[in-house]
């Protein structure tokens, strides 16, 4: 059986390790990835002049028309970038910022139901997201207070905090995902998925990216942290 110390070392090593990767998601911009056939799109205006005609202005200024990362808080183009955007430089690559956490008023009043149920959830998502990356912080400060002082209760306390926090970020990914559930699969006004236009359907790859991936990781290292802090807990000698 392992002792309080090794439980004490991996929980540590765990709740740093999982911070760092919960706060890399949120930082970095690859939580879903839309690569674009621009090329293919340039070939079907080409094969159909009305088509051209229609949807040029689209071509240049529409980011659905661009290959495109999306983040919490940021969307990047790594390839071209839509006229007249407005762009800035994150990490080499130029982004702007989403807008869609608080539209304009007029904008908003003449939303469906169900487009204001994805605005609630867009921004539940960031809440909880960010209320969770504050407890952790908070929960290692208790247990770097807890090694110093070997007390039992804060390890505990550590523990329960942490677990507390699985659930917050549990939370927060539960409205991730159904956020894009209604942009891919439910909402038909654009921009979104449902009411583009055919070719701009054929030609778009969607995945979801390497963020997503490092967050979900990185609440598994925290459950695992908060694991070992109660078992530590229940094995310390006072």
């Amino acid at each position: 059986m392992w002792s309080s110390t090794i439980l004490l070392s991996l929980s540590s090593v765990f709740g740093i390790i999982g911070l760092a990767l919960v706060l890399a998601a949120a930082l970095t911009d690859n939580w879903t990835e839309y690569q674009v056939n621009r090329r293919e799109v340039i070939n079907a205006f080409n094969r159909e002049p009305e088509l051209n005609v229609r949807l040029k202005d689209a071509f240049v200024r529409n980011v659905n028309y661009f290959s495109r990362n999306y983040g919490l808080f940021q969307i990047c183009f790594p390839d071209s970038v839509p006229s007249d955007i407005g762009s800035f430089s994150k990490y080499g690559s130029p982004c702007i910022d989403n807008t869609d956490y608080f539209p304009a008023e007029a904008v908003q009043e003449n939303y469906s139901s169900q487009q204001t149920q994805r605005l609630y959830f867009m921004r539940a998502n960031v809440a909880t997201y960010v209320l969770g990356l504050g407890v952790v912080v908070v929960c290692l400060a208790i247990a770097g207070i807890g090694c110093a002082r070997q007390s039992r209760k804060a390890f505990m306390f550590t523990g329960v905090g942490l677990l507390l926090t699985v659930l917050l970020f549990a939370v927060s990914m539960a409205c991730w995902h159904y956020v894009n559930y209604l942009e891919r699969a439910v909402l038909e006004m654009p921009p979104f998925y449902k009411s583009w236009e055919p070719i701009l359907k054929s030609t778009t790859r969607f995945n979801f990216g390497w963020s997503l991936v490092v967050a979900w990781v990185g609440i598994l290292f925290i459950l695992f942290a908060s694991v070992f802090f109660i078992c530590s807990a229940s094995r310390l000698k006072v």
